[in-house]
């Protein structure tokens, strides 16, 4: 940490008295903190702190260790100009932002519906999946904030000395790309008005002139919850396909339902909301300059269930599907076998991994080719991206990613990074 050993009466000098002029100026001071968050894998989770000057700052004075975040490192520390300080490149200015290390991926293997009685119990009776239309166990969605402080002693571009402050906490939130996403609830006239909320990101340049593609995701049980935005903080499966990277090359509508109850279960039954879900897509369709031979579907766990349900039940509506950490019944197989399918599981899934590999098997056996792959989800990502863009042939529509070992929902921790399998999902069209 940097530090500087001055008597009383020259840090006050220092911090105070600006060189040339005649008489004291104020001491430069932190007026605001900001937590700026981002989603990954496991859920959302603070990303930078911006703290706001009442002085544009020197960047040659700024390293991380001048500040410290309350469990938390810091990477990079660096002064920025504007109304965005958040996306803003490094340039002298009244905006200091620390950049934090990410935190380690949880896989979060819990029980998602003690409601429904103990696990074990459960099990024995051959129930391993949570009620149809029960309500899971919602909790608050977690308050995205940080503890920061300035430690050392930065300068002002004017040479006046900003002396350590006290911690504070961040007075604010900005949540990038979630912020993005609209908020809305679809009544359904075919079922007398019952009601849907979802989230809908609308491409930043819409022009009704054009035809976008449409992406339909849809969350697991853990995530049921009242809370509508508690699908898109979960982890990646919206978000992906609305960060700047992704709408830069592929500009699209994502549509991300939030459920408030068990939509399937593990006998393969599902409720109302299935065709709630599909009647939604329609009036989107309707409302929006919708390409309806580029909609796809993607889920993982309950939403994965929902998606190879909508397949069977609608098998001309999705141009393709990607499903994450799912199974259904055996019996599917023939419908499935005509789609565009990416599926990913892993290895130590004991629900999705031996039920989706007894549809594929059958799948091949009926003469569909099917490609599989494993890999090993801890490797870099841009190994993982080149091994499964390796995987690709024109011949072939149906493909399977086997993490090694791995668990249910650390499935989709990686899944949504794999950027060579979305890009393959969108090549896809509906065949008619």
């Amino acid at each position: 940490m940097k530090t500087l050993l001055l008597s009383a009466a020259a840090l006050a000098a220092a911090c105070c008295l600006l060189p040339g002029a005649r008489g004291w100026a104020a001491s430069p001071q932190i007026t605001g903190a900001e937590a700026i968050a981002e989603v990954a894998g496991d859920g959302e989770h603070v990303s930078r702190v911006v703290l706001a000057y009442d002085a544009p700052i020197d960047a040659a004075s700024v390293t991380p260790d001048d500040y410290e975040v309350t469990g938390r490192t810091i990477t990079r520390a660096y002064p920025v100009e504007g109304q965005d300080p958040a996306t803003a490149a490094p340039k002298t200015g009244s905006y200091v932002v620390l950049e934090l290390a990410p935190l380690p991926l949880v896989d979060s293997s819990v029980d998602a519906h003690p409601e429904d009685g103990p696990i074990e119990q459960r099990n024995a009776m051959g129930h391993q999946g949570p009620t149809l239309g029960s309500h899971g166990n919602p909790q608050p969605l977690p308050v995205m904030e940080a503890q920061v402080a300035q430690t050392g002693f930065v300068k002002t571009t004017a040479g006046l000395l900003c002396a350590p402050s006290a911690p504070r906490k961040t007075a604010g939130v900005r949540e990038l790309v979630v912020e993005d996403f609209q908020q809305t609830t679809f009544y359904d006239p075919a079922q007398n008005g019952a009601a849907l909320a979802y989230n809908l990101y609308i491409p930043k340049d819409y022009n009704p002139e054009k035809r976008y593609p449409l992406v339909l995701f849809m969350h697991d049980a853990g995530a049921v919850s009242p809370d509508v935005k508690t699908t898109l903080v979960q982890g990646l499966g919206a978000i992906t396909f609305a960060s700047p990277e992704w709408q830069a090359e592929h500009p699209c509508f994502v549509l991300a339902p939030q459920y408030d109850t068990v939509i399937v279960n593990d006998l393969y039954q599902y409720g109302p909301e299935l065709e709630r879900t599909m009647h939604l897509v329609a009036s989107i369709a309707q409302q929006y300059a919708i390409d309806t031979d580029r909609i796809y579907n993607t889920g993982q766990s309950m939403g994965g269930m929902t998606s190879i349900a909508m397949d069977t039940a609608y098998p001309d509506v999705f141009a393709g599907s990607y499903l994450v950490a799912c199974k259904w019944a055996e019996a599917s197989a023939a419908a499935l076998a005509h789609q565009h399918l990416w599926i990913v599981s892993s290895e130590g899934d004991a629900g999705a991994m031996p039920s989706m590999r007894a549809i594929l098997d059958d799948i091949e056996a009926s003469g569909v080719s099917v490609r599989r792959q494993t890999i090993s989800a801890d490797r870099p990502e841009a190994d993982i991206s080149r091994d499964a863009a390796s995987l690709i042939t024109p011949d072939c529509s149906i493909y399977q990613t086997i993490y090694e070992g791995g668990s249910h929902r650390s499935t989709w921790q990686h899944a949504y990074r794999m950027m060579p399998v979305l890009a393959w999902l969108f090549t896809q069209e509906r065949t008619h």
